[in-house]
């Protein structure tokens, strides 16, 4: 913040110090060599003026106080009697001698500007600060909830593998072995791809058929998932687990079984990723919250859009945006 304060005083001393002098170049009819001494006199004057300022702020703060007011004010009439004495001493041909005390009239005017301008920097310097403070606490808390919003899908997901492993090993150990390492792998991308806000798409389709996979173990046929999506457009970019939490959403709030088996397809629609299934809804409604919501909230924190949900008698479709 000093440097402002010395950058504002480098700039008005010359301007306050012309209009300190044009006034006795026009009275006192002061020729032009002399007023130019004077000129730069004057302008030495104010910048021993700021000078005194921007100490008394780094010694007392930036907060505005009556004793650094006061401090200012004293030191600057202090100044001005030595600036009297020089003159009347000396005799300096580029200042009037009928002045009297004249001067002290002007310099508390130019030190009321000189305090003006010192705390509307000031003030200016604290809202910048308060401004980067604000969007750094916004970036913490945005961080704080993408961290909360992902972490609320594994203790789901866990709870629901883990009892189909329990049932696996008792009926079929060597299928419950396949699925371990599956289940290994799917949680192995989980740990690695946590950090970060988005994956590429074609990676979020490969976790999502690992998962895929691994419900087809739990559910049998009841259940298919086709993926149909142009290898152009697997290089954009999704939320991570974006694809599967709309899979996992499906299998969630659907009744099916072997009779009624869940149809889920993946694919584009225009410059969006649509998922859409059949409709067989739970007689119970569930509402964990950690769904389409949390989905939601992410695409708002990652890319300021919502995804778009629509729900007729027959289907059910999420749209998402690829970024």
């Amino acid at each position: 913040m000093k440097k402002k304060l010395f950058k504002a005083a480098f700039i008005s001393s010359p301007i306050i110090g012309v209009i300190g002098s044009v006034p006795l170049y026009i009275i006192e009819k002061i020729e032009f060599p002399t007023i130019f001494a004077l000129w730069a006199f004057l302008t030495c004057l104010v910048f021993l003026y700021w000078s005194i300022n921007i100490f008394l702020i780094s010694k007392f703060g930036e907060k505005a106080s009556k004793k650094r007011y006061l401090l200012s004010f004293l030191s600057i009439f202090i100044v001005q009697f030595l600036n009297l004495f020089l003159v009347k001493s000396l005799k300096l041909e580029f200042i009037p001698q009928n002045v009297g005390y004249y001067p002290f009239v002007p310099a508390t005017g130019i030190n009321t500007i000189i305090l003006i301008l010192s705390n509307s920097i000031i003030l200016q310097f604290q809202k910048r600060n308060a401004e980067l403070e604000i969007e750094r606490l916004k970036v913490n808390n945005l961080e704080a909830q993408r961290l909360i919003l992902l972490q609320q899908l594994q203790p789901h997901f866990l709870f629901n593998a883990l009892s189909t492993l329990k049932s696996l090993i008792s009926e079929n150990p060597t299928k419950a072995e396949d699925y371990t390492v599956r289940l290994s792998e799917f949680l192995r991308y989980s740990i690695q791809a946590k950090n970060n806000e988005v994956v590429l798409l074609a990676d979020s389709i490969k976790f999502t058929e690992d998962y895929v996979e691994l419900q087809k173990v739990r559910f049998g046929d009841s259940f298919d998932c086709k993926i149909d999506i142009p290898e152009v457009e697997l290089q954009k970019k999704v939320p991570i687990y974006a694809v599967q939490t709309l899979v996992e959403n499906a299998i969630k709030h659907n009744a099916f079984n072997d009779k009624y088996p869940l149809f889920i397809q993946i694919l584009m629609d225009g410059r969006r990723l649509k998922v859409i299934n059949n409709l067989i809804p739970k007689k119970v409604k569930t509402n964990s919250g950690t769904g389409l919501e949390n989905l939601n909230q992410r695409y708002q924190m990652i890319g300021n859009v919502e995804i778009e949900v629509i729900k007729t008698e027959q289907h059910f479709m999420v749209f998402i945006n690829l970024l």
